[in-house]
């Protein structure tokens, strides 16, 4: 056998250098990495691009795909401008004018802010029973809470329309995220968080006197922020992309959601106009990416810690 020969039954196979095999993984990898890359981003920058054209030049840049269809030719703001008209007549259902995305993404960010903090308050002491405190049933009623999991929204759209309407929540602000301020996700997130932290520093404070309430506050709560950061992240996303629900307890046009606005922007019977409807996505779009961006180093740590890792 010589240096760098390795001889089997008659043949012989050059070894490869040491250096070669780490260079093709790293090549297949950026390759993996840029095709999935282009997948997932192309749809995106494909809405962008006709953000800028105009209804004709959507669907002339669109097939055959090519660099056109990416890339806004004589790009114009028209769309935007006519997302952003306060002009607006008539039901939500039927309004054939602008999409009021202004007032509709104040709308969105209200209920968005008050169901992230409501859920927030919630979902904090009651995880904090489900794992601090002893009772009986404490796991049966855990496990009832995620047994919601399993029902799916449309299922309880009728009853929770009539239960709006009894209270006179129909048309409010309130009725849009009063019924999802109790979530289950917000509270698993949390319980698996909770059990992460030792139990000593609960003796540690009841040693100097501290109640529940401060041990929860002042003991727990700083420790598990990047849970909170992604129950906060979550809550946020789900309130900011409702779309049906919104749609079926809000009447009021100057109340709409900016999903609904964003959709609800033909004339009735005539062809949707698409462009100032990509106009509104990119709009609607940007207050997600930003809120991600800025917390998802909190939450990859949240995650990490409720034990919801692979």
């Amino acid at each position: 056998m010589g240096s760098g020969i390795v001889t089997y039954t008659g043949t012989t196979r050059r070894r490869l250098p040491s250096t070669v095999k780490p260079f093709y993984k790293a090549v297949g990898f950026w390759i993996t990495a840029s095709l999935l890359l282009v997948l997932f981003l192309a749809p995106f920058l494909w809405i962008v691009a006709s953000s800028f054209k105009g209804q004709f030049n959507i669907f002339a840049d669109s097939s055959p795909l090519s660099w056109r269809t990416f890339f806004p030719v004589d790009g114009t703001w028209e769309n935007y401008i006519l997302a952003f008209s306060t002009e607006c007549t008539g039901a939500v259902t039927t309004s054939s004018c602008g999409n009021n995305v202004g007032v509709a993404l104040m709308n969105s960010a209200i209920v968005a802010i008050c169901q992230v903090v409501l859920t927030i308050v919630l979902a904090v002491p009651a995880a904090y029973a489900l794992t601090r405190l002893r009772f009986r049933g404490q796991n049966l009623i855990f496990g009832l809470v995620l047994v919601t999991f399993m029902i799916p929204g449309e299922a309880i759209t009728l009853p929770l329309f009539q239960i709006a309407q009894f209270l006179g929540l129909q048309d409010t602000y309130a009725g849009v995220f009063l019924p999802w301020v109790a979530s289950p996700f917000a509270l698993f997130l949390l319980r698996q968080a909770f059990y992460e932290i030792p139990r000593e520093l609960d003796e540690a404070a009841r040693m100097d006197g501290a109640g529940h309430f401060r041990i929860m506050v002042q003991m727990i709560v700083p420790n598990v922020k990047p849970a909170l950061a992604s129950v906060a992240l979550m809550t946020f996303m789900f309130a900011w992309n409702s779309y049906m629900w919104p749609l079926v307890i809000i009447s009021s046009p100057d109340k709409v959601m900016v999903q609904v606005a964003t959709a609800l922007n033909a004339i009735p019977g005539a062809l949707p106009s698409w462009g100032p409807t990509f106009a509104g996505a990119v709009v609607a779009s940007i207050p997600v990416i930003v809120l991600f961006l800025f917390l998802q180093r909190y939450f990859v740590r949240g995650v990490v810690m409720s034990g919801l890792k692979g």
